[in-house]
């Protein structure tokens, strides 16, 4: 004899509002994520992996000349270039 199916109606009551804990809920008080960047046209990207060393120069130097890594590394890549005539 098959068992009589459970009905799960009513166990949940939507219209409530949640109990305050006072522990942060996941999502609650998050920023919207701000759109992505616009992409430049033929833009292409690039993976790099650095050692900790250099990452950290890096890092340190964007935060003296107030520049995002892509403006270091994209200059520092044009001038190698420009200079291998390549």
């Amino acid at each position: 004899m098959a068992k009589k199916a459970v009905s799960l109606e009513g166990l949940l009551d939507t219209t409530a509002k949640p109990t305050e804990t006072g522990i942060p809920q996941r999502g609650a008080g998050q920023m919207p994520t701000p759109p992505k960047p616009v992409k430049r046209e033929g833009e292409k990207r690039l993976t790099l992996a650095l050692d900790g060393a250099t990452y950290r120069r890096l890092r340190l130097h964007a935060v003296e000349v107030d520049q995002t890594h892509q403006d270091i590394l994209e200059r520092a890549l044009t001038e190698y270039l420009d200079r291998a005539n390549a």
